[in-house]
């Protein structure tokens, strides 16, 4: 099975988006239902939105992640502790 081109996060967070964001431009009387915007451009929007939100949320998380991933524990270094 082939892997998907997109983030799944990202698609989550963008279908969200676009329920949210049609909630505003759908208006639903008796007789009718308007719709102020495209529904294939708030789509476009949404994932937009979806894909820089995961990209701040990255930068910000870098700030946690380990610095020193190279470094290696030998057995040497546990005999050190020990005087």
């Amino acid at each position: 099975m082939d892997t998907p081109v997109f983030d799944i996060k990202v698609r989550d967070l963008a279908e969200r988006i676009y329920v949210d964001l049609l909630r505003g431009t759908v208006v639903v009387t008796q007789n009718d239902v308007k719709m102020n915007a495209d529904p294939k451009n708030i789509a476009k929007v949404s994932f937009k939105l979806a894909a820089l939100f995961h990209e701040v949320q990255d930068e910000l998380n870098t700030a946690n992640l380990p610095k020193n991933q190279d470094f290696k524990v030998e057995l040497e270094d546990l005999a050190a502790w020990n005087k």
